[in-house]
């Protein structure tokens, strides 16, 4: 019954007393931001940690939860700050996402990444060693772009969506993605051609 809800009603329920239900929005949310916290510290028991407090602390934040953004943006956009933080505390080199930026246009590593579902973990890879040496490459990028090309391509979400979570304008995602694509095209480019 309670499966069936959406999760703005299972948030209102939760703000009503029924703290319970709160299980509900992790077992839905718990595999995506497991997965994506995964990607971004590539450490098993770090990422349980991490997504143990992301959950943790979207329970105490959930009155401030505001209904007119989706609820797994909101969810995402917490865990990308506990991810943050925990790359503070580990004293990694942290990059300003604030830094206005141009539009970047479609590139074709951006079709290639969409054609090819190169980063689609549940999909078939034709070229197994083509998808460890593009993982590879995601690792090396810098935090800002790694954030952006794992939420766009790893978990699909849309420009706008990756926007709110990661607090940055439109454009200047569009630009990291650009960036970002470009450092992979070239790392990658002996597999490319």
């Amino acid at each position: 019954m309670y499966e069936e809800k959406s999760d703005g009603e299972l948030v209102t329920e939760v703000l009503n007393g029924n703290d319970d239900l709160f299980y509900f929005l992790i077992r839905r949310y718990e595999k995506p931001i497991f997965n994506y916290i995964y990607r971004l510290v590539k450490h098993r028991e770090e990422a349980e940690d991490l997504a143990q407090e992301t959950f943790t602390k979207a329970f105490f934040a959930l009155h401030q939860y505001n209904h007119t953004y989706e609820f797994s943006t909101w969810i995402f956009r917490i865990a990308l700050n506990v991810c943050r933080d925990h790359f503070r505390r580990k004293k990694f080199l942290f990059f300003s996402l604030n830094t206005p930026v141009g539009e970047e246009e479609e590139t074709e590593w951006g079709d290639l990444i969409e054609q090819n579902s190169f980063l689609d973990p549940d999909g078939e890879l034709s070229n197994q060693e083509l998808r460890e040496e593009l993982e590879k490459a995601i690792d090396h990028l810098p935090l800002k772009f790694k954030e952006v090309i794992i939420l766009r391509h790893l978990e699909g979400l849309s420009y706008n969506d990756i926007s709110r979570i990661t607090n940055l304008p439109v454009g200047t995602v569009k630009t990291y993605l650009h960036r970002a694509r470009k450092k992979l095209r070239e790392e990658l480019k002996d597999y490319l051609d």
